[in-house]
Order: structure tokens, then C-alpha cells, then sequence
């Protein structure tokens, strides 16, 4: 194999990864918990073997430091952990695919496309988004890649004369076994295992024992998630499948749907896989299902309205080293403009996403102008200091239930503000009506309203008899006011309402 001294070394890559690291530990203590963070930070608080909404897996991995009592920032180096071994899974994977197809791709510095492989997960705006905060996709991050990874082992120990690939088969039922614990949408990835190895090996793939013992391995793994919704008349499953079908279907949603997907993950990665295939490197061709089988499956459910970007997020990190393996091509080549073009943008991006979350914003936009009232970063500032201020008057005026009109408020109050039991006053079914059940008859509650998603007092004769603002509290964010908090004392529950949004 040769090399190109002009390649980067390992060093470089090293300290690409380091400061990313850096940066997500910062903006770790920065930011307050996002709508999901809170979540699932409760999953890890009320632990359970599943939960409404998702498997356990994301709820257990931080359950120890939540019951340790860590801040939110120390709490994140469980995603920051996780961002880093998926992304030296992907390097690993670019590694045996220089190595398995060396006969096309022996002229290549492998420093180089470790290099490359690095910088598209680097320079690819949403992968830092979960590396900062937990979702259950952030587990997948590591497990998807693992996948790739661990059916390589065993299409290379089946190439052998006195095949051992035993161990590499109980590996893979545990690595499905934790993703179907992760995610229930862990199953697209994982369809492309079989697809990869029948094209490889064909049906003798059948006949071996290890690949029984994996299904085995996996099945006993998920039965957690089984038992739960067994025992709750298989809600999750209901919710999941009517969260999945959406709405009507319309192809402009599926249009924007992959615009954004460009916009999250960046071109380079594209460049780098158009570059591996307009060289005809065919051989790993089949790995590409790992990418193609979720993608096309989301892009149909955004048509209904019901996908989100950061779905996709492990499709583009296990598709990370085969662009690596192309934009180190191309580089060598000495394509390098257009390489160099779209890598400025990405990390033009990345900065500004950055510098947006440190202001809080757009820098000396308050909550008063039009933009700023709509000011999604604002989410992230405050809930922290509300849920102080909601514990304070809560035993000012001895009341021990918090109450929100919409589900996405809640999950940073119940985390904020606990031990306070926290109600939804709703009607939809989530969660947090496992957690605390009905608002009993007669209730008192003190009731959060936020500016940026605020309600009308949910007075009437089937809600309370009566709600007064007895306090405020304004989020400040370098120098300028980004969102408020009022704190509603509300009595008398008579047990229904209709949250209606204030102009």
C-alpha cells in the first residue's frame, strides 16, 4: 500500500476529535436540558423495563449518574461517550474496508481516509447535536456502525477454510439485543445484516449454529420491552405505529424531508461516496443497504408528516467510511477545490450553530421582536432557574403538584422541579399519565406558563375554578431578555381541559 506524505497524520486526526470533544463538553454545562433530554433523564429516574414512547435503553446508560445526583453536564458525557466510540467505529470500519478490498483500493493512504472519515462525522452539523444530548439515536450512533462492523467479521471468518465465527455471532446478538432496546426503528438498520450476508455467502449463512444463538441472544434482550407492553395493553406499539403512519402523504413533505438531510449531515459525505462509485469500487456496493433501508423508509414516513432529521443520523454515520474511503480518493487524486468548498460551508455551519446556542439566539434579539418570540433556542435557557422558583412557591403556598398545559413543557418541569409531582392537562396520552396518573378532583396545582408556547389560564366549570399570577421570572441571556415564566397558583380542579394557545 503506498502512502501520500501530504495526507494528514494520525496526530491531526487526534486533535480534530479532541476539540470536538472539547466543544461538546462545554456547551455540555452550557445549555439546560432540551425537550428529549429531560425525557429520558426521567426514564433513568423512574426506571421501568420500557416506557410509553421508546424502549429503556436510553433511560438505563444514565441511570446512574441521575441517581447520583450529577449535573446536566456531567450527565452528558454518556452521549459525548457515545458520539466518540461510534465515531472510532466508523474509522475501525473504514480500516477493514481498505483492508478486504485492498486489490481496488491498495494505492490508498489509509491515514487519509481515517482522516476523512473523521472530518465528515466532525463536519456534519447534526451529529453534534447528539453528541451533546442523549436520544435513543445517539445509542444507535455506536450500535449501527457495530452492526456494519461485526458482519464483516463474519463474512470474512466465512471465507475461511474452518470458519470461527462463533463469538462474532454472540457479539452480534448482543449488539441487537441493545439496539432494539434503544429504538423499535433499530430493525431498518438491521435488516441489511442478512441482505449483506446472502449476497455474500448465500444460503449456507442458514446452516450456521451462530447465527441461530444470535437471535436468541437478541430475542432474550428485548423481552423487557415485550413484558412492559404486554402488561400495558401494548400502548407503545400503538403509539409507535400511528406516530409512524402520519397523516395525509404528500411528496413535498418527502422533498424537504431530504433537503434537510443534506442540510444536517453536509455534502462531503455525498461528494465522498458520488467520488467512491464514479471509480467503480463495486465491492462495497451491498454495505450500502445499511444506509438506503432506513433512509427510503423515513423519507416515506416524513410524507406523512412524521419523521424526523435525526432518524437518519446512524444511516450517515455507517455510511461515513465508505465516503471516506472516496473523498481520500479524490483528494489524492488532487480534486481538491470543490472538497475543500463544501468542507469551509460545513464548518461555517457548525460555527454558527454554535455561536447561535451561546447567545442564546440571535445575538441582541430579545423576546420582544418578532424573531425573537419565535426563538427556538431560548428552549434551552432558563427551565432550570423555573424549576428553583416552582419548588420555592410550592412550599409558599403548600401545594405539592406542578401542572403544564402541553406535554413538551413537561419533561424539563417533572425534571427541574422534582420531587414535585408533575400533571399534563391535556388530553393526549403520554408518559407522564403513567407517571402520575389523573389530577385528582379538587386539586390545587401551581401551573407553568413559558412565553414561547404560552396558554390561556385554564379556567372554567370542567377545569379549575380559579388560576392568579403570583410570580415571574424573566431568562436573561448576555445582556437581553430571551423568554419568560409565569407561575400560575390554580384551584380547584373539577377534572377537564382544553389547553387553548394565547395569541
Amino acid at each position: 500500500m503506498s502512502y501520500n506524505h501530504s495526507a494528514p497524520g494520525y496526530r491531526y486526526t487526534i486533535l480534530v476529535i479532541f476539540l470536538a470533544m472539547v466543544v461538546h463538553f462545554v456547551f455540555g454545562f452550557i445549555l439546560g436540558f432540551s425537550v428529549d433530554e429531560a425525557h429520558y433523564a426521567l426514564y433513568g429516574l423512574y426506571l421501568d423495563w420500557s416506557y410509553f414512547d421508546h424502549p429503556p435503553l436510553v433511560g438505563w446508560v444514565q441511570s446512574l449518574p441521575v441517581h447520583l445526583g450529577w449535573s446536566d453536564g456531567f450527565i452528558r458525557l454518556v452521549p459525548e461517550l457515545l458520539w466518540l466510540l461510534g465515531l472510532l467505529m466508523s474509522i475501525e470500519n473504514a480500516k477493514i474496508l481498505i483492508h478486504r478490498y485492498q486489490s481496488s483500493l491498495q494505492y490508498l493512504n489509509i491515514k487519509s481516509v481515517v482522516w476523512w472519515t473523521t472530518i465528515i462525522v466532525v463536519a456534519g452539523p447534526l451529529f453534534h447535536v447528539l453528541a451533546v444530548g442523549l436520544l435513543p439515536d445517539t445509542l444507535l450512533l455506536f450500535l449501527v456502525p457495530s452492526m456494519m462492523f461485526l458482519t464483516l467479521q463474519i463474512s470474512q471468518s466465512l471465507y475461511d477454510r474452518y470458519p470461527s465465527d462463533f463469538g462474532w455471532w454472540i457479539a452480534l446478538g448482543i449488539v441487537l439485543g441493545l439496539a432494539g432496546l434503544a429504538k423499535y426503528t433499530a430493525l431498518f438498520f438491521a435488516l441489511a445484516i442478512p441482505i449483506c450476508l446472502v449476497h455474500w455467502h448465500g444460503g449456507k449463512i442458514f446452516s450456521r449454529s451462530g447465527l441461530w444463538l444470535c437471535l436468541l441472544i437478541a430475542s432474550i434482550m428485548i423481552s423487557p420491552v415485550i413484558y412492559w407492553n404486554h402488561e400495558h395493553q401494548w400502548i407503545s406499539f400503538a403509539y409507535q405505529f400511528g406516530h409512524g403512519t402520519g397523516g395525509s402523504w404528500k411528496l413535498s413533505r418527502v422533498l424537504v424531508f431530504l433537503l434537510n438531510q443534506f442540510a444536517c449531515y453536509g455534502l462531503l459525505i455525498v461528494l465522498g461516496i458520488v467520488w467512491t462509485y464514479r471509480r467503480h469500487i463495486a465491492s462495497p456496493s451491498i454495505l450500502l443497504y445499511f444506509f438506503f433501508i432506513p433512509l427510503i423508509i423515513f423519507a416515506y414516513f416524513s410524507g406523512g408528516g412524521s419523521s424526523l432529521p435525526h432518524w437518519t443520523a446512524p444511516a450517515w454515520m455507517v455510511l461515513a467510511p465508505i465516503a471516506g474511503v472516496g473523498l481520500a480518493q479524490a483528494w489524492e487524486a488532487g480534486r481538491r477545490f470543490w472538497i475543500s468548498l463544501v468542507l469551509f460551508v460545513q464548518t461555517a455551519i457548525c460555527i454558527l450553530g454554535f455561536t447561535l446556542l451561546f447567545f442564546g439566539g440571535i445575538p441582541g434579539m430579545s423576546m420582544n421582536d418578532p424573531l425573537g418570540q419565535k426563538n427556538p433556542i431560548a428552549d434551552l435557557y432558563g427551565w432550570h432557574d423555573a424549576g428553583e422558583k416552582i419548588k420555592t412557591l410550592a412550599i409558599q403556598y403548600d401545594i405539592k403538584s406542578v401542572a403544564v398545559q402541553n406535554w413538551t413543557l413537561a419533561s424539563r418541569l417533572a425534571w427541574y422541579a422534582k420531587p414535585l409531582r408533575t400533571y399534563v392537562l391535556d388530553q393526549r396520552i403520554d408518559q407522564f399519565d403513567l407517571w402520575s396518573g389523573p389530577l385528582a378532583m379538587g386539586g390545587d396545582v401551581i401551573l407553568l406558563n413559558w412565553s414561547n408556547m404560552a396558554f390561556d389560564p385554564p379556567v372554567s366549570e370542567t377545569a379549575f375554578e380559579s388560576c392568579e399570577i403570583v410570580d415571574s421570572l424573566t431568562v436573561h441571556r448576555l445582556g437581553r431578555d430571551i423568554s419568560k415564566f409565569d407561575f400560575l397558583v390554580c384551584k380547584n380542579w373539577q377534572g377537564n381541559s382544553l389547553p387553548t394557545r394565547t395569541p
